[in-house]
């Protein structure tokens, strides 16, 4: 009896160390752009990962920041796999922080007015964002 015990013991054991390993949760988000009635995009946003990762040369999103001496201007740029592009730009601090957030695999999500002005900048950094492959 003991014997059997032992024996399934063993069993759990081993089932449990030689188990697949699963894998935390991946995110994969095309640069997609959201367009209005009049045809203006207003919004785009994807993961960089994800854009890098496309099996079309098309797609895009990144930001950027310049500053000098005078002050400090940036934005952020976006182009689908059909190849449509929009971009805004700011000097507002508080999306400068946002785009200075921006790392190599972010989610990126940007709002813009009709003028090109960004409206508002969404960052996200974190293990579910696709990663960029070479």
């Amino acid at each position: 009896m003991k014997l059997a015990m032992v024996a399934a013991m063993a069993a759990t054991v081993l089932s449990m160390v030689c188990a697949p390993a699963a894998a935390g949760e991946k995110v994969e988000v095309p640069v997609t752009l959201e367009i209005n009635g009049l045809g203006q995009v207003t919004r785009a946003y994807g993961m960089a990962g994800t854009a890098r990762n496309s099996a079309d040369s098309q797609q895009l999103i990144a930001c950027f920041v310049s500053a000098t001496t005078a002050g400090a201007q940036g934005g952020c740029e976006a182009r689908n796999a059909a190849g449509t592009s929009t971009l805004c730009i700011t000097s507002n601090a508080s999306l400068l922080a946002a785009v200075q957030a921006v790392r190599t695999d972010s989610y990126i999500d940007f709002s813009r007015s009709a003028a090109g002005q960004c409206t508002g900048i969404y960052v996200t950094n974190g293990s579910p964002n696709a990663v960029k492959q070479p």
